[in-house]
């Protein structure tokens, strides 16, 4: 049960930047940005649909066991990927902080799902 919740909210985590896929406007709520350049949008509405795709694996994985290891692959890469640009402009990350402190979090989330699932 605790297995499911843990990565169940990491889902969530991953669906929420969805809304930018369908509603950029709420780029400026959810990562400070707006999204005022054609390309930027692309680019932002793409994320949120890649965040969703992992976060509806993340769903399904809570459920089906077949599903843990290449969900949780995608969700590390992601994560990790992201943090990693982040500390390469950590001086000009501005309000992409609150987005990479919840990367830090949801890994961490992985990681107790991960223990505790073993």
């Amino acid at each position: 049960m605790l297995f499911r919740l843990l990565v169940l909210s990491v889902s969530l985590l991953n669906l929420v930047p969805l809304v930018v896929a369908v509603a950029p406007r709420f780029s400026v709520t959810l990562y400070g940005l707006s999204l005022d350049q054609p390309v930027l949008e692309i680019v932002m509405r793409h994320r949120a649909v890649l965040l969703g795709c992992v976060g509806v694996g993340l769903a399904l994985a809570a459920f089906r066991d077949d599903w843990w290891l290449p969900a949780l692959s995608f969700a590390l890469v992601s994560k990790l990927a992201f943090l990693a640009l982040c500390l390469v402009h950590v001086n000009e990350l501005g309000p992409l902080r609150r987005v990479a402190g919840s990367d830090v979090i949801a890994l961490l989330l992985l990681a107790v799902a991960a223990f505790v699932r073993r």
